[in-house]
């Protein structure tokens, strides 16, 4: 049960970071059903398999149960260990797997009369318990799952975990646990407030804590401060809160958001360095390409915002109000700097334009939202068209420009500062895609790197074969063109869309294995380090 497993180092010319890209393919035979990579840890690769146990008879009948096993790789993709669920698991209501440089932790929550346990198993990075389960905490309520969440911070030395405790005639208690990085309890503090409510559902039984790179409403703070963001109970703007470890004390700023657009997704982001936060809202009009991002500049030590600004844009050129293609969009933090909204073009619709595709002069919200502002290297006004080309599959324009036409996999990017230092500008990544339809998520994966954006995606080398490739971007816009993964040895698709980032510098990408050009149901991983 041994794979060969790929591996390659390309050092970049700058003193940015290095990638290694190591491509795994665990054991996996027909009674596998599924498999997930976990992450490395340490030397080790850990992979969640979903085994459908052999048929059971009954009497006149046969049934099939699945189970769930961990199974641990060494660098050779030789099974080192293979861990099975404990028996307590059986009435747990949320699990949490929390992935370490050097160990691997599970986290259950276990309905315990009229309060919920908090158990802890710790594992060394070759699969060995390094010490007897036990009990970290107990919330002294019971409610389902998904009232609760775990946060880590972006050294990952503080986690948090909340339970909102909901009440029949009034807003939710909120408990919160922080404890540091080997579970020990820092702080229990029991929260109210008037307008308090839960910002965000995990649906998924076993899911995994809510990262600083991650895109949600909570942060966690390197010191255990944190902020929240989350709808008013009063109206449609948004509030941010402030949390202490030390006392029970919340700080609440209102975010306004115009009266008539409907909220589309939020941001967070935290800079420890500072202490500052900024927090970005995507709203969207009576049209959907018809855009208003709130971004605001927070200070954590004031308890004020420095920033508060309204950008407004329309995503498609000229006065087109209706997309013509199938489009997915994709609102996420630049830490530090600002917001990206991400705008992938799939498939064009069948159909022609009329009228209706263009804005008949009666909406006011096109006449605040509309950005026809060529790039000033382009020419006059009326030169639309003449739009710098890509250069190496990506242009970047110095307003919120837009092509009048878009092929399939074209991705456009808008840049929102969060200071009156940086400018909006946008740009467009120009490379073929294949995309699964019925995905929500984009055929590029993003992923922010110190004062970098890395954006990974397939293209058509010479418009036939599909390799994996990147385009690096600064904050600025401007492509680093010497940088970057290249992805060799693979002869199989990886699939982005699925692909998910496992630590601030680890990324995790699915692909399908082919033989003989034929999928043969299993899957492989290619984990992509940066460092």
């Amino acid at each position: 049960m041994t794979i060969t497993l790929h591996t390659l180092l390309s050092l970049s010319c700058s003193s940015l970071f290095a990638q290694q890209v190591s491509y795994c393919e665990p054991y996996s035979d027909r009674f596998t059903l599924r498999q997930e990579m976990l992450g490395k840890v340490g030397d080790y690769f850990w992979v969640s398999a979903i085994n459908r146990k052999r048929m059971i008879r009954h009497g006149n009948e046969f049934s099939t149960t699945e189970e769930r096993d961990f199974v641990v790789y060494d660098g050779r993709m030789g099974v080192k260990g293979m861990i099975e669920d404990p028996l307590y698991t059986m009435n747990s209501i949320r699990e949490y797997l929390v992935v370490a440089d050097e160990h691997f932790d599970r986290i259950n929550l276990l309905r315990s009369g009229r309060e919920t346990e908090v158990r802890l198993q710790r594992y060394e990075a070759g699969g060995e318990a390094l010490e007897p389960d036990h009990t970290i905490g107990i919330f002294p309520f019971t409610e389902p799952g998904t009232s609760f969440m775990l946060v880590r911070s972006l050294d990952r030395k503080r986690s948090l975990l909340l339970g909102f405790e909901f009440l029949s005639s009034s807003p939710p208690r909120l408990h919160a646990f922080l404890y540091d990085q080997d579970w020990h309890l820092l702080s229990q503090r029991v929260y109210r407030h008037p307008f308090l409510t839960q910002p965000i559902i995990q649906d998924d039984y076993s899911t995994y804590p809510l990262e600083d790179f991650d895109k949600t409403p909570i942060k966690l703070a390197d010191d255990g401060q944190w902020l929240m963001l989350t709808p008013s109970r009063l109206n449609s703007n948004f509030n941010l809160y402030q949390f202490s470890p030390v006392d029970t004390a919340i700080s609440c700023r209102e975010i306004m958001l115009p009266g008539t657009s409907m909220m589309e997704d939020i941001c967070l982001s935290i800079d420890n360095g500072t202490g500052d936060a900024v927090a970005g809202i995507l709203s969207t009009f009576h049209y959907s390409p018809l855009k208003n991002v709130q971004v605001v500049h927070y200070s954590m030590r004031t308890k004020t915002f420095s920033f508060d600004s309204s950008y407004r844009l329309n995503t498609l050129g000229g006065r087109r109000i209706r997309n013509d293609n199938l489009v997915k969009e994709n609102f996420v933090a630049v830490p530090g700097r600002g917001f990206l909204l991400m705008k992938e073009y799939g498939r064009a619709y069948e159909r022609e334009m009329d009228d209706q595709d263009y804005d008949e002069g009666w909406d006011p919200a096109f006449l605040f939202a509309s950005n026809d502002i060529p790039d000033a290297s382009a020419g006059p006004s009326p030169a639309r068209m003449r739009l710098p080309e890509p250069r190496y599959g990506y242009a970047r324009y110095r307003a919120t420009a837009n092509p009048v036409y878009h092929d399939r996999g074209d991705l456009s990017l808008y840049f929102f500062p969060a200071s009156r230092r940086d400018s909006c500008w946008s740009g467009m990544i120009s490379q073929a895609q294949v995309t699964e339809l019925n995905s929500p998520n984009l055929s590029y994966m993003m992923v922010p790197m110190q004062d970098r954006i890395v954006l990974l995606y397939n293209s058509f080398i010479h418009g036939e074969k599909m390799f994996a490739s990147t385009t690096v971007i600064d904050p600025r816009g401007e492509q680093v063109t010497n940088e970057g993964i290249l992805f060799w040895g693979l002869k199989n698709t990886l699939d982005f869309q699925n692909s998910r980032q496992v630590a601030p510098d680890q990324v995790v990408i699915p692909y399908d294995i082919y033989v003989n050009g034929n999928a043969n149901g299993k899957v492989g991983f290619a984990v992509v380090l940066f460092r």
